[in-house]
C-alpha cells in the first residue's frame, strides 16, 4: 500500500512546522512528505472505505490517508506501531464500510507475517502547501 505524493518543485517548509510524532528530531522521510503539506485543524474520526483511495505508512507513528476527491488525512497513531516504516503495509479488520479512531491495524511483511500491532489516532485533514513563487 502506498499513496501517490503530488510535490511542488522548490516547494518552501515554514521553518515553524513541527509535527508532533510523526516528524520528529530524527526528520527522514515523514518530515519530507509532510513538509509539503499543513494541518487544516479539521479531523474526523471515522473515514468511509469507499473514500480511501491509497495509503502511505510514513514510519512507526504516521500514516496519510489519501481520500477520493484529492483529500489527504494524516493519522498519528497512538503509540509506535513497530515495523511500520520497514515493511509499509499494513491490515485491518472492521465490521463496518468505514475505518475509524481506535481501530487496530496490524503490520505484517511481504509474506503476510504478522509484525505488531497499533490503534489508529483521529484523522487530521491536510492541505497541500501552494508553491510560493518570489518576486523581484
Amino acid at each position: 500500500m502506498s499513496i501517490r505524493i503530488r510535490r511542488r518543485r522548490n516547494a518552501l517548509c515554514a521553518a515553524g512546522l513541527i509535527w508532533a510524532g510523526a516528524a520528529s528530531a530524527e526528520g527522514g522521510r515523514a518530515a519530507e512528505v509532510l513538509a509539503n503539506y499543513e494541518k487544516t485543524g479539521e479531523t474526523v474520526s471515522c473515514l468511509s472505505l469507499r473514500q480511501v483511495r491509497d495509503t502511505n505508512p510514513l514510519d512507526d507513528h504516521a500514516i496519510l490517508f489519501e481520500a477520493s476527491g484529492g483529500a489527504v488525512y494524516l493519522n498519528e497513531l497512538n503509540g509506535r506501531c513497530a515495523g511500520l516504516e520497514r515493511e509499509r503495509r499494513f491490515s485491518y479488520t472492521t465490521p463496518q464500510n468505514r475505518i475509524c479512531k481506535g481501530d487496530i491495524i496490524s503490520v505484517t511483511d511481504s509474506l503476510g507475517t504478522f509484525r505488531g500491532s497499533c490503534s489508529l489516532g483521529e484523522f487530521q485533514k491536510l492541505s497541500e502547501i501552494e508553491e510560493q513563487v518570489a518576486s523581484n
